[in-house]
């Protein structure tokens, strides 16, 4: 059987591309929150880290894990 076209990841912290047949629940690492940016603070709502540089930011390890979604 063919492989199906991949798909992208919507999840925040993942955006990865993933083929269905290989959507596991441990395959997608991401945020469940929303971003936060507020005056020079920057995190996520499901996590309790607060940083003030972009770089530190978009390190911030993801606090779920699961399988890989694209809604």
């Amino acid at each position: 059987m063919a492989q199906s076209s991949p798909l992208k990841c919507s999840r925040h912290g993942c955006k990865k591309e993933y083929y269905l047949e290989e959507n596991t629940d441990g395959s997608c690492n991401y945020h469940s929150g929303k971003p936060i940016f507020h005056d020079l603070k920057k995190g996520w709502t499901c996590c309790d880290k607060i940083v003030y540089d972009w770089d530190e930011f978009s390190t911030i390890p993801t606090c779920k894990v699961g399988k890989h979604s694209n809604e």
